[in-house]
């Protein structure tokens, strides 16, 4: 499968860990929730793939860091306007950005 350019999408906080996984919701391409952090401050951002097909992916985060475990991305902790560093390949399907809560296809 290849990966499907989009059109921008806004990401949607979806805060219900249940609304997210498994109630419509989490059909929302570009939607997404934030786990609580470890001890070391590290988080899941989990997302629901922009490209449409429904799939869920989970990126280990730091808000204001990158973890040094990779991989891993930083995460600016907003949940009205999210943005990741480095970009999100959701491999075979969907390669972009999320930044200031849209997602935009590479």
């Amino acid at each position: 499968m290849s990966e499907v350019k989009t059109q921008p999408l806004a990401a949607v906080y979806i805060p219900d860990k249940q609304d997210f996984r498994e109630g419509i919701k989490g059909k929302v391409p570009g939607s997404f929730r934030v786990d609580q952090p470890d001890e070391d401050g590290e988080q899941i951002f989990w997302y629901c793939c922009p490209c449409g097909c429904g799939k869920v992916g989970g990126l280990n985060v730091g808000t204001n860091f990158k973890p040094a475990a990779g991989p891993s991305w930083n995460w600016n902790g907003s949940l009205e306007a999210p943005t990741l560093s480095p970009s999100v390949n959701h491999v075979g399907h969907w390669h972009g950005w999320l930044a200031d809560g849209v997602w935009k296809s590479c």
